[in-house]
């Protein structure tokens, strides 16, 4: 089944815009998959823009988390985190001056550095790996990962994993010259065999921006059919660079051996360690019926829907739904003050009128999970087996390794059963 994606040429966003500055934000600790920072801060102290708020108590390669304002801390407390759970937050007023907002920006030579210095710098400055966003991690852990094989890889998606929503897209088309940063910076600290560059081949100006590296050496550039669903996931793309360039190794070799970013992991990146200021803000599309246009905005991590909801225009009495991260992979999130973290890529404002009804949770058996899934497995009796606590069948549950966790059945079914997060609980078990 052939999931076809177009987005109209008038639709098309082609430049980000700086949203408000916040009064007040709400900054989850939980900013990577899994790991939960320790606060270094208390109601009443106060922190400067930029200031390390928490950080990973294990002292790993975990991204440390920074205040994006000048303030007054109010406190810790629980929030609806933008992955639909709940999460320890810092509420943070703002109050005093900016240290680098709105001033001239000074460029660092990182040349002069040395690699480990510049992976040090990656966790230090909060840089978070977004080509997942259901795991969202942290980009030195990932760099260090990549380079434990012979010859790495660097993969470089230039559009959407999700193709509701147009971030990495837009970020392609706009801030292409801080994605070319970014992949330089790759390139010197992890010696790389060749990048990448998986790009729409229906966007004329990707294939522009693109043109004079088409015979520069180390680079490779890797054509997508991006309307048809999923085509931004690692194995999608290992499998067509395989298939075009004849590679000899097997696609879980080149996915073990390689990087995988995409286009605002890169933005964020390069910024950061050119100009030496930690990631406090991230790039969001906004859209939805609620809205008379969509927009791409660089907005404060801990900025509350609801404030961002406001800056567009838009009555929040008349939203009926906020789908966070796409209507593919992304979930609804119950509540206006839900903060924006690193990982958030789009909100989608969907009204009242429109939010449809999804509390009648049982399979109705129609079959369109299965007809939908490029993996050719059967989510539902997976759905079903794990949900009643029945003993797996052993086909059943090696047939979950197959699983790309493209979330497409999830956007088939009827009913909005989980399927893709149960069939990844049995895949994990498989992994054990």
């Amino acid at each position: 089944m052939r999931l076809d994606f177009s987005t109209k040429k008038k639709d098309t966003i082609q430049s980000v815009a700086t949203a408000f500055l916040p009064r007040k934000v709400l900054i989850a600790l939980e900013q990577e998959k899994g790991v939960v920072c320790s606060p270094l801060v208390k109601a009443g102290d106060r922190v400067q823009e930029g200031q390390v708020i928490a950080e990973d108590p294990a002292g790993s390669d975990a991204a440390k988390i920074h205040s994006p304002i000048p303030g007054v801390v109010l406190g810790i407390r629980n929030c609806s985190a933008s992955d639909g759970r709940f999460s320890p937050a810092i509420e943070i007023k703002l109050n005093g001056r900016f240290s680098h907002t709105g001033k001239a920006q000074n460029a660092f030579d990182w040349r002069s550095w040395g690699s480990q210095s510049i992976l040090n710098r990656i966790s230090a400055l909060g840089v978070v790996n977004t080509f997942s966003i259901r795991e969202p991690r942290s980009l030195c852990a990932d760099i260090k990962a990549a380079m434990q094989a012979p010859e790495p890889r660097v993969f470089v998606r230039l559009f959407d994993e999700d193709p509701s929503f147009q971030t990495d897209s837009a970020l392609a088309r706009s801030h292409f010259d801080k994605i070319l940063a970014g992949i330089e910076i790759l390139k010197e600290v992890m010696k790389t065999k060749e990048v990448v560059l998986a790009y729409a081949k229906s966007d004329v100006k990707i294939q522009t921006l693109l043109m004079p590296l088409r015979n520069e050496e180390g680079f490779v550039l890797l054509p997508m059919d991006t309307r048809e669903y999923p085509a931004g996931k690692k194995e999608i793309l290992c499998a067509r660079y395989k298939k075009l360039f004849k590679a000899a190794e097997s696609e879980r070799d080149i996915i073990n051996g390689s990087l995988f970013v995409e286009s605002e992991t890169l933005a964020l990146f390069s910024d950061a360690l050119i100009h030496n200021i930690p990631v406090e803000k991230v790039f969001v599309h906004a859209f939805g019926d609620c809205l008379k246009s969509s927009a791409a905005l660089k907005v404060c991590v801990g900025e509350s829907l609801e404030n961002l909801a406001k800056q567009l225009g838009l009555e929040t009495k008349k939203i009926g739904k906020i789908i966070v991260n796409g209507f593919l992979r992304g979930v609804s999130v119950p509540s206006l003050e839900t903060p924006v973290s690193k990982s958030v890529k789009s909100v989608a404002f969907v009204s009242r009128t429109d939010a449809a009804d999804y509390s009648n949770a049982t399979c109705v058996g129609c079959g369109k999970c299965r007809d939908a899934c490029p993996a050719k497995i059967y989510p539902d009796i997976i759905y079903a087996l794990v949900v009643k606590g029945v003993k797996t069948p052993q086909d059943f549950s090696r047939s979950s390794l197959l699983c790309i966790e493209c979330g497409v059945c999830d956007s088939v079914c009827p009913t909005k059963l989980p399927l893709s997060e149960i069939v990844k609980i049995l895949k994990d078990r498989q992994n054990v």
